[in-house]
Formats: structure tokens, sequence, C-alpha cells
């Protein structure tokens, strides 16, 4: 299919209808993640052919993690997309890997979360656009974020990063931090008739722990960063025990915390578990990543937010691989189309005219550098 760009005093400027047609194309590979099965032949040799005369190099990690960094020209600028996405949810109402319009609305998997901010960028690249950095990475739902941190393994000299989530078309500056552990609780086994079942059972040491957790993730609610309130602190999985009439040997208590913009995320997990009279040795760290800005960025990401000339957004409790270039020294933002409301559920979709808005930004931002 082959849509042509709008001409505009001499000049090729994108259409939505271009967009449409590469977010058909995106939409179409199945890149879930997991499985993150990935190939070749698909969704990295359709990005490939749509970036020609651009120097392509792709970077393959293992395990379905590769990044793909398109350059052309003299770019300022690295704007980067996560081409994964979460896998199907029950309650779709059409192919989840067929574009469908209704309603001034794009549906399809990954439409909203973040293939169609994707395609706004090939649209821009269609028309010409001579000066640009890319970097599409396929591991962003994972929960390692192996791609970025590998990138920045490297020396890059960019003035600033544009991380595409979806932000309704306003410029992010700041969102939480991550980190999510498991707490492990043991005791000796025996009949639940001994006395000793009371306070030697694992899932009681657990449920007396996850009050004290919660009773301090409620006092933090005192803290806040723009509209963000305190620490959200989550339980998300238990798993522990064997049957009733034996005494519980052995608990895994899940959970997430999500500290504020400013914050230190190992400090904030240390703090929790002296306040709820946990040590360090019972708990295993899983996924660990800074909130947005690091290094005191804010100022930095502002002045970039400026300079592109984007409407700025609030903070924003979500988290992004952003923090990832901003703990690196970069000025970093998040900017996409679409709502984070409309991310990871099923029926997924993109309003048109959020495409509209940040196709345009796009333009402007790779032609008027």
């Amino acid at each position: 299919m082959t849509v042509a760009c709008n001409k505009t005093e001499g000049l090729a400027t994108p259409t939505v209808q271009q967009v449409k047609k590469h977010l058909a194309a995106l939409v179409s590979f199945d890149t879930s993640n997991p499985p993150r099965n990935i190939k070749a032949s698909g969704i990295i040799e359709y990005l490939r052919s749509q970036l020609p005369g651009a120097t392509v190099e792709v970077m393959d990690y293992g395990n379905g993690s590769i990044n793909i960094l398109a350059t052309k020209g003299q770019p300022q600028y690295l704007f980067n997309y996560h081409i994964d996405t979460v896998p199907v949810t029950d309650g779709w109402d059409s192919d989840p890997f067929t574009l469908i319009e209704n309603d001034n609305k794009l549906y399809g998997l990954g439409a909203c979360d973040i293939k169609g901010a994707a395609a706004c960028m090939l649209a821009c690249i269609e028309c010409g656009a001579e000066d640009y950095a890319v970097l599409f990475s396929s591991d962003e739902e994972h929960g390692n974020s192996l791609c970025i941190r590998s990138f920045l393994e490297k020396e890059h000299a960019y003035k600033g990063i544009i991380v595409a989530e979806p932000t309704q078309g306003k410029a992010v500056l700041a969102h939480r931090g991550i980190i999510t552990a498991t707490a492990n609780f043991n005791a000796e086994s025996g009949h639940s008739s001994e006395p000793r079942a009371l306070s030697e059972n694992s899932n009681h040491q657990a449920a007396q722990w996850m009050s004290k957790a919660i009773d301090w993730a409620k006092h933090q609610l005192s803290e806040g960063f723009e509209d963000l309130k305190g620490s959200c602190f989550n339980i998300g999985k238990l798993e522990g025990g064997i049957k009733p009439n034996i005494i519980a040997p052995n608990t895994e208590v899940k959970f997430g915390l999500r500290p504020l913009p400013g914050c230190d995320v190992e400090g904030t997990l240390v703090d929790l578990l002296e306040q709820s009279d946990l040590s360090l040795e019972q708990v295993t760290v899983g996924f660990k990543a800074p909130a947005l800005p690091s290094n005191n960025g804010y100022e930095k990401n502002l002045h970039l937010a400026t300079e592109l000339e984007l409407p700025i957004g609030g903070a924003v409790n979500f988290w992004t691989e952003a923090a990832l270039f901003s703990e690196a020294g970069f000025p970093a933002l998040v900017f996409g189309p679409g709502s984070i409301q409309q991310a990871h559920t099923a029926n997924e979709w993109v309003e048109i005219s959020q495409l509209e808005a940040v196709l345009a930004a796009y333009w402007r931002m790779l032609t008027h550098g």
C-alpha cells in the first residue's frame, strides 16, 4: 500500500494515513513478551526496510533482547521505542494482531503501548527526515531492561533522549522508581496442635510483617512530589504452608515498591524493612531501577522539553526506561500518544487525534532542530 506525504511549500510532511499504514504493519507482528520470540524475519526486517539511507546496527543480546539503532545525518537527540508488548489477555473483541479503526480510535495489541509512537516516527522518516537517531528495543516489558542497560555501556553523545510511552502527548519529566522483591519467612514444621504454632508459623510471621509494612506505606502518604503521594506499596503474591494441620515452614511474599521521584530506591527499601522489623537477609531483590530524574536532573529535563517546544505534563506513577538514560547522565523525558489507562488491556486502543499531535511534534523536532 502506497500512501503519499502531504506537500506544503515544497516540503513533504507526514500524514496520519501513513501512520495507520505503519501501525497496521507493526501490530501484525506478534512481539508478545513473554515469550519474546522476536525474529529477524519479522518486525526487525520490516523496520530495516523502512530506514533507507540510515546506518542500521542490530545488537542481539540473546533470549529475544535485541536493539536496532538507526542513525542518519547528524542527530542531536535519540528517540527510543520498545517494540515488545504484553501477552494477549482474555476479552479481546477482535484479532489483536489486526489493526481495527472505529470511532476515531485504532485498536490492536501495542497500538497504545507503544507501536503507535513508532509508527509516527516511521512516517516522518518516510517523508524525508534527514537527521535522526532511533533506538528500537525489545525487552521493556520483561522487567530487566537488558537492551537499554547494554546500550548505555557504550559512550553516546546525544543532547537528550525522548523515550516513547503513553503520556497523552505531554512531556513527562518525572516518575517513580521501582523495586520488586521477595520476603522469605521460615519456621520448623510440626503438628498444628502444638502451642508454638501461633508464633513460629511462617504464614503468621508473614502476616505480621505485611501488617507492619502496610502501616509504613500509609505513613508515607504525608510525603509527596507534585500530585504523587507516598511510596506505592503492593503485595502481589503470597505462597506458603502445606495444609491446615501442619505448621507452615516456608512462606514467600512477593511485593513491589515504587518510591517518589527524588527518593533513593534502595534507601526506601531499607527504611521499609527497618520500620517493619525485617532483615535485609530475608529479602531477595528482583528488578530495581531509579526514579526519573536521577542526580537532580529535573532542570535538565525541563530545559530539554522547553527546547523541543513540548507541552509539559505532571509526574506519573508508572516507571519507564527514561530513568536509566537519566541515571547515565542524559537529559531524558517521556513523550508519546495515548493514555496509560489503555496500555496492557484487552481491546487496547489509541486515539487518532493523539497520533496526529505526536506526529506533528516529531516532524517539528526532526526538521527544525
